[in-house]
């Protein structure tokens, strides 16, 4: 329910970030029929490797994607370029991939025509969209809807935790068809963000440090460089400040000249593979002068000083992270004295070839 303590300015927004554990565990219902079918078609299929296709948030929702599909059911995924299929004319073949269409209208045209030529050329093809009867999903053959009810405010919040959730979905069944234990607690995701909720007041009293930040840069690395990507876009939309999502290690390779006195960061922390070098650009990036917002799942924030705690495994984490991230950037914009369920020039549904 929205805060009494705030005006108009962001009720929708918050509301629809608080509505996202009821989202994740409908979805974790709905949706495994649909999977279990797209599955089956993709073994008799044999594909040899998957494209995904999105912008936006959801292009941000298909790199959490991609990391899960190719780590854990070892299935080569890249990135489509749409502007091939629409502007250039000169799709690749995909005739033994699995091409999945992301995006939360259905109607984003190059999208759709991504679906449509790999449909043609014999692929398997999946839609995940919260809109029935969209062009999305009527060019796929099979379709997850994320059934998230409609989303008011301008910024994409439990769609986008939808999307990532039918990609760990996804893979969590693919390792189950190969006879393996899938390491993916999908049951526990809705406790995760409920997890991230929880810090609200934390992140509203940060917020005042970013008061008048005009630049930023969001770190994260592995299975959390998405939610490093979706909060950067967050805060674009919703507080005007530039900000830019790194991996840590990236980061290294130049970006850290950006760091003086003062300098606004988000430091994601997974108790993974990524801790120790993403540990060592935070202690690079202190030295510097820099006042990072760390925020870190439980068994990470051992390694180093964290401003905000989840409970998070480290494979699903990127949800937690991202409502997190979705919770900073309503409060930013709101005392930056914003809307943050509006925007500037940005339409809700935007299509584009």
């Amino acid at each position: 329910m929205p805060n009494p303590s705030l005006d108009t300015r962001g009720s929708l927004m918050r509301a629809e970030i608080f509505e996202q554990p009821k989202v994740l565990t409908q979805l974790l219902s709905t949706a495994q029929p649909i999977i279990a079918k797209t599955v089956a078609h993709m073994q008799r299929q044999a594909c040899a490797y998957a494209g995904l296709a999105a912008r936006g948030s959801s292009d941000n929702a298909s790199v959490y994607g991609k990391y899960l599909l190719e780590s854990l059911a070892k299935l080569p995924v890249a990135l489509a370029a749409p502007s091939l299929y629409t502007l250039y004319k000169a799709p690749p073949r995909l005739n033994n991939a699995f091409v999945v269409g992301v995006s939360q209208s259905g109607h984003s045209l190059d999208i759709v025509n991504v679906v449509e030529t790999a449909r043609a050329q014999g692929a398997v093809t999946l839609g995940i969209t919260n809109t029935p009867d969209s062009p999305l999903t009527r060019a796929a053959e099979h379709n997850v809807l994320l059934n998230a009810g409609l989303e008011r405010a301008l910024a994409a919040t439990k769609t986008v935790a939808g999307q990532c959730m039918t990609y760990a979905m996804l893979a969590h069944a693919l390792v189950e068809q190969m006879g393996e234990k899938s390491p993916l607690d999908l049951a526990a995701i809705a406790d995760e963000a409920s997890s991230a909720l929880a810090l609200e007041a934390s992140l509203a009293q940060f917020a005042r440090e970013w008061r008048f930040a005009g630049r930023a840069a969001v770190i994260g690395r592995g299975y959390c460089y998405s939610a490093a990507q979706e909060m950067a876009l967050k805060l674009k939309e919703t507080t005007f400040i530039t900000a830019e999502a790194y991996s840590a290690a990236d980061f290294m390779h130049g970006p850290l000249a950006l760091v003086e006195p003062g300098y606004a960061m988000i430091v994601l922390l997974n108790h993974d593979a990524t801790l120790d070098t993403t540990v060592e650009l935070l202690r690079k990036a202190r030295e510097r002068g820099a006042q990072p917002l760390v925020i870190a799942t439980r068994e990470a924030s051992q390694a180093a000083e964290a401003h905000c705690i989840i409970d998070a495994d480290a494979m699903t984490s990127n949800i937690a992270f991202i409502i997190a991230g979705q919770l900073f950037a309503l409060h930013l914009s709101l005392l930056k004295g914003y809307n943050p369920d509006v925007s500037r020039g940005v339409s809700k549904v935007t299509v584009t070839q």
